[in-house]
């Protein structure tokens, strides 16, 4: 399986688009729902990197996943040595409490590998945390 690399920049531009010298406001948490095919080339703990680009306010940087375990060189090559990440093992049955707790605590970003089915209702819910609690939500889930 051929996997892509991505190397976190930080000279790079800021995701904001407020104009230099403006005060700075609150950003908004967001939810970016990414549907990958079987064998896809897109891994998830591949967004890690951008993940913590978002990560101006030091938060936790959380993959929730049912069935890899972290891997300390994947962080290392990512430019993630050093940063708080945490990988917790999901089943379908608790994967939305999980991301509840995440979100409501405002203390992370989130990785979420989806297992199941994903009801526009659990789909709402969870980008309205995210955005209420500053939070950038990845979604991964098969097609």
């Amino acid at each position: 399986m051929r996997q892509l690399s991505f190397e976190v920049c930080p000279e790079a531009a800021p995701l904001s688009s407020a104009p230099a010298g403006s005060a700075m406001v609150q950003p908004r948490g967001s939810m970016t729902e990414v549907i990958v095919s079987e064998g896809s080339a897109l891994q998830p703990f591949q967004l890690l990197p951008a993940l913590a680009l978002c990560n101006d306010h030091q938060r936790w940087l959380m993959w929730l996943s049912p069935n890899q375990a972290m891997n300390k060189q994947w962080l290392v090559k990512a430019g993630l040595g050093d940063s708080p990440v945490l990988h917790m093992s999901t089943h379908a049955s608790n994967q939305f409490d999980l991301c509840v707790k995440a979100l409501r605590s405002g203390k992370s970003h989130l990785i979420v590998e989806w297992n199941g089915a994903l009801s526009t209702s659990i789909r709402l819910a969870l980008r309205q945390m995210a955005e209420n609690n500053g939070s950038h939500l990845f979604l991964v889930r098969g097609e």
